[in-house]
């Protein structure tokens, strides 16, 4: 017969390995509509969010908050992490948050002044502070502090900030150098003050999804009636934009003990798809399965009271409306993001930078 203390002390252990194995560290998401799971809805903003069909079809069969037939990368990525789905913080009666928490947000930016009826960047920040504190009367500071560290921190952001500037200046292009360069400082300016923040609250591992081919979207090539692939100054926007805050990672790396991040080439995946949508499952690759006008790229899908067309099988398609990727899509991006080489995701990808201690 094994002692007393011998046998306590096994299940003890028994105990403590059982929920080291169960334990995930959270995921906490910003960013814009890409990554939006339904913030939008509760903005108080009326008609924001994508909350009518076609939204959700393929996946939840109904709308789901989500600017995509199904789901989003935050979505696969939680699944591929061994967490639920992540609720949006404004959700009503939400006391949980030791799994993660979604805080992007439909049109966000990182310059407040561009558009400040969303929930922009600094709001988000703002709310991960807020809800910090939360988290700390939930499990206690010493659980919160555990928790914070060993969670990811997800970003999609800026997009939406050059397509401002594109849209500002739609008829007198191509912008000047002086203002392309004087954006994009004030830009990478504030998004390491929030990328700070995070990190002050205990934040260590970092993930980014890069900017996309911008010059590519439906929307883009609308607006600025383009008739052809890529419409080429957004997309040398993206590229000064994702070479500049690649450098500056690598400084905040240098210049803050612990900080782990990783960086998800999405402008080239997205570029690729759309240049040679077949080899990669997709029929159509350049116009939006949902929408109006030359390649789908007004906004009019889910609008009530305008018309618009609805491909009959999303699988097809590389967009589902105007900027936004379909479930196929997102699904792709995601596996790649997770556990693809360093010519794609690097110096981590996410299933290592999950791991990393």
């Amino acid at each position: 017969m094994f002692p007393t203390f011998i046998l306590l002390s096994v299940l003890l252990f028994s105990s403590l390995s059982l929920s080291n194995a169960q334990y995930k560290p959270p995921l906490f998401v910003f960013g814009d509509s890409l990554y939006d799971d339904g913030m939008t809805l509760y903005n108080g903003v009326k008609g924001a969010g994508a909350e009518f069909w076609p939204y959700g079809e393929t996946y939840f069969k109904k709308p789901a908050g989500r600017y995509s037939d199904g789901r989003l990368i935050p979505d696969f990525i939680a699944q591929y992490a061994g967490l639920p789905f992540l609720q949006p913080y404004l959700k009503p009666g939400l006391k949980d948050y030791t799994k993660g928490i979604n805080f992007a947000s439909a049109g966000a930016c990182v310059l407040v002044e561009l558009r400040p009826q969303t929930i922009n960047l600094k709001r988000q920040i703002n709310y991960f502070v807020e809800m910090v504190g939360k988290l700390k009367q939930q499990v206690g500071e010493a659980q919160a502090k555990k928790l914070l560290s060993e969670a990811v921190y997800l970003f999609n952001i800026a997009g939406n900030d050059y397509v401002v500037l594109i849209q500002k200046n739609v008829k007198k292009l191509p912008v000047s150098n002086f203002k392309k360069r004087r954006q994009m400082n004030m830009i990478i300016g504030n998004l390491t003050s929030h990328i700070k923040t995070i990190y002050n609250q205990g934040g260590r591992k970092f993930a980014f999804q890069n900017l996309g081919p911008l010059g590519c979207m439906p929307s883009m090539k609308y607006m600025l009636n383009f008739k052809g692939t890529c419409a080429e100054e957004p997309q040398q926007l993206a590229r000064m934009h994702n070479a500049a805050f690649g450098s500056q990672l690598k400084r905040l790396q240098g210049q803050l003990p612990g900080f782990k991040y990783s960086v998800y080439d999405f402008y080239t995946s997205l570029y690729l798809r759309v240049l040679y949508g077949t080899r990669y499952g997709f029929r159509e690759s350049q116009t939006a399965c949902c929408g109006s006008g030359s390649y789908n790229g007004d906004f009019t899908c889910q609008k009530k009271g305008t018309s618009f067309s609805v491909c009959s099988n999303p699988n097809d398609y590389l967009w589902f409306d105007a900027a936004h990727p379909t479930d196929k899509a997102n699904q792709a991006f995601s596996k790649e993001f997770w556990s693809g080489g360093s010519n794609l995701v690097s110096p981590y990808n996410l299933q290592n930078l999950f791991a990393a201690r």
